[in-house]
């Protein structure tokens, strides 16, 4: 079960579309409940994701300081630097995708880990793909989020998030 709600569902269209297949909803849900959990408590720490997990309802925060982290903000700090949330839906959206993608690249067979290949189509690059854009979209965010909740720390006292680095290639 989702914490925010997040379903098969929300990767229909747009940026974060996924192939909608017979046996897909319930891979891509497993996956959304496994690392939506796992980000979230990276993202604020065991304590502060406690805290903002009993103050949801129906998947959305109550309080004025989990709403502000919840959703998409921007802000200034003091060293002339702006941040930009795109909100924590948008931001574990992209984590799923990435990694949902990433692990569809190579599949377990009897005769161990091979590549899929399809008769009229070719897989490109992990390079020339755009799992890395979504996840480093979503590496912003989650910087952003943890960067507020430093500056503005009187209010999440809990706080005990790591971070987490963007993803690059060579």
């Amino acid at each position: 079960m989702s914490i925010l709600n997040i379903t098969y569902d929300d990767f229909g269209k747009g940026k974060f579309e996924l192939h909608h297949g017979m046996y897909e909803q319930t891979k891509i849900q497993a996956y959304i409940d496994k690392y939506e959990r796992q980000y979230l408590v990276k993202l604020l720490g065991v304590d502060l994701f406690n805290l903002f997990v009993a103050d949801l309802v129906a998947g959305v925060p109550q309080s004025a300081i989990y709403l502000k982290i919840y959703n998409p903000f921007e802000y200034d700090n003091v060293n002339c630097y702006v941040y930009i949330s795109e909100g924590m839906i948008d931001m574990i959206k992209g984590f799923v995708y990435y990694q949902y993608l990433k692990d569809l690249t190579n599949t377990v067979a009897v005769s161990g880990n091979v590549r899929p290949l399809g008769e009229n189509s070719e897989n490109v690059s992990t390079l020339n793909s755009m799992i890395y854009t979504r996840y480093n979209d979503s590496v912003r965010t989650y910087k952003t989020i943890q960067k507020y909740i430093c500056d503005f720390n009187s209010d999440y006292l809990q706080y005990n998030g790591i971070g987490i680095s963007t993803a690059y290639w060579l």
